[in-house]
Protein backbone atom coordinates (compact mmCIF):
# COMPACT_ATOMS: atom_id res chain seq x y z
CA UNK A 1 0.00 0.00 0.00
CA UNK A 2 1.34 3.36 -0.99
CA UNK A 3 1.78 5.84 1.81
CA UNK A 4 0.14 9.24 1.89
CA UNK A 5 3.67 11.30 1.33
CA UNK A 6 6.03 8.50 -0.31
CA UNK A 7 10.01 9.25 -0.25
CA UNK A 8 10.50 9.48 -3.98
CA UNK A 9 14.44 9.40 -3.40
CA UNK A 10 14.42 5.82 -1.44
CA UNK A 11 11.85 4.81 -4.25
CA UNK A 12 14.44 5.73 -7.10
CA UNK A 13 17.43 4.36 -4.66
CA UNK A 14 15.68 0.94 -4.93
CA UNK A 15 15.02 1.12 -8.16
CA UNK A 16 18.43 1.78 -9.17
CA UNK A 17 19.77 -0.84 -6.34
CA UNK A 18 17.68 -3.57 -8.28
CA UNK A 19 18.13 -2.63 -11.80
CA UNK A 20 21.95 -3.03 -10.65
CA UNK A 21 21.34 -5.92 -8.98
CA UNK A 22 19.44 -7.80 -12.06
CA UNK A 23 21.60 -6.82 -14.68
CA UNK A 24 23.00 -9.54 -16.69
CA UNK A 25 26.14 -7.07 -17.09
CA UNK A 26 27.76 -4.37 -15.03
CA UNK A 27 25.54 -1.45 -16.31
CA UNK A 28 26.46 2.07 -16.09
CA UNK A 29 24.55 5.81 -15.20
CA UNK A 30 23.03 6.38 -18.22
CA UNK A 31 21.99 2.67 -18.84
CA UNK A 32 20.46 2.42 -15.48
CA UNK A 33 19.07 5.89 -15.99
CA UNK A 34 17.68 5.33 -19.25
CA UNK A 35 15.94 2.31 -18.33
CA UNK A 36 14.64 3.42 -14.93
CA UNK A 37 13.41 6.85 -17.07
CA UNK A 38 15.18 9.04 -14.54
CA UNK A 39 17.23 12.27 -15.26
CA UNK A 40 20.73 10.80 -15.43
CA UNK A 41 22.50 13.65 -12.65
CA UNK A 42 19.99 12.16 -10.24
CA UNK A 43 20.53 8.99 -11.11
CA UNK A 44 24.77 9.17 -10.71
CA UNK A 45 24.05 10.50 -7.47
CA UNK A 46 21.76 7.58 -6.36
CA UNK A 47 23.94 4.98 -7.52
CA UNK A 48 27.15 6.83 -6.18
CA UNK A 49 25.43 6.96 -2.86
CA UNK A 50 24.75 3.22 -2.92
CA UNK A 51 28.49 2.79 -3.99
CA UNK A 52 29.51 4.78 -1.28
CA UNK A 53 27.42 2.42 1.32
CA UNK A 54 29.20 -0.76 0.04
CA UNK A 55 25.82 -1.78 -1.59
CA UNK A 56 27.42 -1.40 -5.02
CA UNK A 57 30.62 -1.17 -6.51
CA UNK A 58 32.48 0.37 -10.17
CA UNK A 59 34.84 -1.68 -11.95
CA UNK A 60 37.06 -0.17 -14.19
CA UNK A 61 34.82 0.69 -16.65
CA UNK A 62 33.35 2.70 -13.96
CA UNK A 63 30.27 0.23 -14.55
CA UNK A 64 27.81 -1.01 -11.36
CA UNK A 65 27.27 -4.15 -10.17
CA UNK A 66 26.64 -5.80 -6.63
CA UNK A 67 28.78 -5.00 -4.01
CA UNK A 68 29.13 -6.83 -0.44
CA UNK A 69 26.61 -4.77 0.62
CA UNK A 70 24.20 -6.79 -1.24
CA UNK A 71 25.93 -9.92 -0.22
CA UNK A 72 25.43 -9.33 3.17
CA UNK A 73 21.96 -8.50 3.47
CA UNK A 74 20.91 -10.85 1.34
CA UNK A 75 22.69 -13.78 3.66
CA UNK A 76 20.80 -11.43 7.08
CA UNK A 77 17.41 -11.32 5.71
CA UNK A 78 17.39 -14.97 4.64
CA UNK A 79 18.60 -16.03 8.07
CA UNK A 80 16.44 -13.68 9.79
CA UNK A 81 13.42 -14.88 7.85
CA UNK A 82 13.93 -18.84 8.17
CA UNK A 83 12.31 -19.49 5.04
CA UNK A 84 14.35 -21.05 3.26
CA UNK A 85 16.06 -23.51 5.55
CA UNK A 86 12.76 -24.78 6.87
CA UNK A 87 11.58 -24.99 3.28
CA UNK A 88 14.23 -26.80 2.04
CA UNK A 89 13.41 -30.31 3.17
CA UNK A 90 9.92 -30.52 1.63
CA UNK A 91 11.67 -28.86 -1.33
CA UNK A 92 13.77 -31.43 -2.08
CA UNK A 93 11.31 -34.30 -1.04
CA UNK A 94 9.02 -32.69 -4.16
CA UNK A 95 12.40 -33.51 -6.43
CA UNK A 96 11.04 -37.76 -6.37
CA UNK A 97 8.72 -36.21 -8.95
CA UNK A 98 11.29 -35.29 -11.85
CA UNK A 99 10.20 -32.03 -12.21
CA UNK A 100 11.31 -28.49 -11.77
CA UNK A 101 10.85 -27.41 -7.73
CA UNK A 102 10.32 -23.87 -7.31
CA UNK A 103 10.17 -21.77 -4.61
CA UNK A 104 9.44 -18.02 -5.18
CA UNK A 105 7.91 -14.63 -3.76
CA UNK A 106 6.14 -11.84 -5.46
CA UNK A 107 8.00 -8.68 -5.75
CA UNK A 108 6.08 -6.00 -7.81
CA UNK A 109 4.92 -7.46 -11.32
CA UNK A 110 7.89 -10.23 -11.11
CA UNK A 111 9.00 -13.12 -9.24
CA UNK A 112 12.07 -13.83 -7.82
CA UNK A 113 13.23 -17.51 -7.16
CA UNK A 114 14.34 -18.06 -4.02
CA UNK A 115 15.05 -22.05 -5.06
CA UNK A 116 14.94 -22.95 -8.52
CA UNK A 117 15.95 -27.07 -8.41
CA UNK A 118 15.56 -29.32 -11.67
CA UNK A 119 16.72 -32.83 -12.61
CA UNK A 120 20.40 -33.36 -12.26
CA UNK A 121 21.26 -30.42 -10.09
CA UNK A 122 22.37 -29.99 -6.32
CA UNK A 123 19.92 -28.64 -3.61
CA UNK A 124 22.87 -26.18 -3.19
CA UNK A 125 23.22 -25.31 -6.85
CA UNK A 126 19.24 -24.49 -6.96
CA UNK A 127 19.61 -21.68 -4.48
CA UNK A 128 19.37 -18.58 -5.84
CA UNK A 129 19.72 -20.11 -9.19
CA UNK A 130 17.31 -18.32 -11.53
CA UNK A 131 16.55 -14.42 -12.64
CA UNK A 132 13.13 -12.35 -11.58
CA UNK A 133 10.61 -13.92 -14.09
CA UNK A 134 7.26 -11.83 -14.92
CA UNK A 135 4.50 -12.77 -12.78
CA UNK A 136 1.84 -13.01 -15.08
CA UNK A 137 3.96 -15.80 -16.85
CA UNK A 138 4.38 -17.83 -13.57
CA UNK A 139 1.94 -20.06 -11.93
CA UNK A 140 4.14 -18.77 -8.73
CA UNK A 141 3.26 -15.17 -9.93
CA UNK A 142 -0.41 -15.93 -10.27
CA UNK A 143 -0.93 -17.62 -7.33
CA UNK A 144 0.11 -14.90 -5.10
CA UNK A 145 -1.14 -12.46 -7.34
CA UNK A 146 -4.38 -13.62 -6.76
CA UNK A 147 -4.06 -13.51 -3.02
CA UNK A 148 -4.38 -9.79 -2.65
CA UNK A 149 -7.08 -7.58 -3.46
CA UNK A 150 -8.07 -7.13 -6.59
CA UNK A 151 -7.43 -3.24 -6.34
CA UNK A 152 -3.92 -3.99 -5.35
CA UNK A 153 -3.22 -6.22 -8.00
CA UNK A 154 -4.42 -3.39 -10.18
CA UNK A 155 -2.21 -1.07 -8.73
CA UNK A 156 1.07 -2.88 -9.34
CA UNK A 157 0.07 -3.94 -12.77
CA UNK A 158 -0.77 -0.22 -13.66
CA UNK A 159 1.72 0.73 -17.01
CA UNK A 160 3.50 -2.67 -16.81
CA UNK A 161 3.63 -5.16 -19.73
CA UNK A 162 0.93 -7.91 -19.29
CA UNK A 163 2.26 -10.90 -21.18
CA UNK A 164 0.36 -13.13 -22.66
CA UNK A 165 -2.66 -11.06 -21.45
CA UNK A 166 -4.47 -8.68 -23.73
CA UNK A 167 -6.29 -6.13 -20.84
CA UNK A 168 -6.17 -5.82 -17.32
CA UNK A 169 -9.83 -7.69 -17.38
CA UNK A 170 -8.40 -10.84 -18.51
CA UNK A 171 -5.32 -10.61 -15.69
CA UNK A 172 -8.47 -10.25 -13.32
CA UNK A 173 -10.44 -12.93 -14.63
CA UNK A 174 -7.42 -15.25 -14.67
CA UNK A 175 -7.09 -14.77 -11.19
CA UNK A 176 -10.63 -14.92 -10.04
CA UNK A 177 -9.93 -18.38 -11.63
CA UNK A 178 -6.65 -19.63 -9.68
CA UNK A 179 -8.46 -18.45 -6.27
CA UNK A 180 -11.48 -20.57 -7.06
CA UNK A 181 -9.03 -22.92 -8.12
CA UNK A 182 -6.83 -22.67 -5.25
CA UNK A 183 -3.44 -23.17 -7.28
CA UNK A 184 -1.74 -21.15 -10.33
CA UNK A 185 -1.24 -22.90 -12.99
CA UNK A 186 0.44 -21.71 -16.54
CA UNK A 187 0.57 -24.14 -19.58
CA UNK A 188 4.22 -24.20 -21.58
CA UNK A 189 3.54 -26.74 -24.24
CA UNK A 190 1.00 -29.57 -24.88
CA UNK A 191 1.54 -32.12 -21.61
CA UNK A 192 3.56 -29.28 -20.09
CA UNK A 193 2.61 -27.63 -17.08
CA UNK A 194 3.62 -25.35 -13.94
CA UNK A 195 1.33 -25.81 -11.12
CA UNK A 196 2.06 -23.16 -7.77
CA UNK A 197 0.74 -23.61 -4.17
CA UNK A 198 0.63 -20.59 -1.80
CA UNK A 199 2.13 -20.67 1.51
CA UNK A 200 0.78 -18.78 4.58
CA UNK A 201 -1.64 -16.39 5.58
CA UNK A 202 -1.25 -13.81 4.16
CA UNK A 203 0.98 -16.09 1.28
CA UNK A 204 4.49 -14.54 1.61
CA UNK A 205 5.67 -17.46 -0.91
CA UNK A 206 4.73 -20.28 -2.84
CA UNK A 207 6.00 -23.40 -3.83
CA UNK A 208 5.98 -24.80 -7.73
CA UNK A 209 6.39 -28.22 -9.74
CA UNK A 210 6.99 -27.63 -13.76
CA UNK A 211 7.24 -30.39 -16.68
CA UNK A 212 5.60 -33.02 -18.25
CA UNK A 213 2.12 -33.51 -16.38
CA UNK A 214 -0.24 -35.61 -18.13
CA UNK A 215 -3.97 -33.95 -16.81
CA UNK A 216 -4.65 -37.33 -14.50
CA UNK A 217 -1.45 -37.03 -12.74
CA UNK A 218 -2.22 -33.37 -11.78
CA UNK A 219 -4.57 -33.80 -8.68
CA UNK A 220 -1.44 -36.20 -7.06
CA UNK A 221 0.93 -33.51 -7.76
CA UNK A 222 -0.78 -30.66 -5.84
CA UNK A 223 -1.65 -33.15 -3.22
CA UNK A 224 2.21 -33.42 -2.75
CA UNK A 225 2.44 -29.87 -2.97
CA UNK A 226 -0.63 -29.25 -0.35
CA UNK A 227 1.16 -31.77 1.98
CA UNK A 228 4.83 -29.84 1.64
CA UNK A 229 2.87 -26.34 1.98
CA UNK A 230 1.31 -27.44 5.18
CA UNK A 231 4.82 -28.72 6.71
CA UNK A 232 6.35 -25.32 5.69
CA UNK A 233 3.44 -23.77 7.47
CA UNK A 234 4.29 -26.20 10.31
CA UNK A 235 7.71 -25.70 10.92
CA UNK A 236 6.89 -21.67 10.56
CA UNK A 237 4.78 -21.94 13.13
CA UNK A 238 7.07 -23.47 15.65
CA UNK A 239 9.67 -21.07 15.34
CA UNK A 240 9.44 -18.31 18.43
Amino acid sequence: MLPAQPNESLIDGIRCLQAAATSAAPAGTREIARLLALEPTRANRLLKTLAHMGFLRQNEAQKYEAGPGMHVLAAQSLHASGLVRRALPQLESLAVHGMVVALGVLWNDRVSYLYHWRPGISSAEALGSAAVYPALDSSIGLALLAALPEREVRARLRGRPLGRFATHASVIAELRRTRRRGYGRVGRAPGVVSLALPIGAPAAAAIALAGAMPRNNVPARIDAMRTAAALIERADAAQP
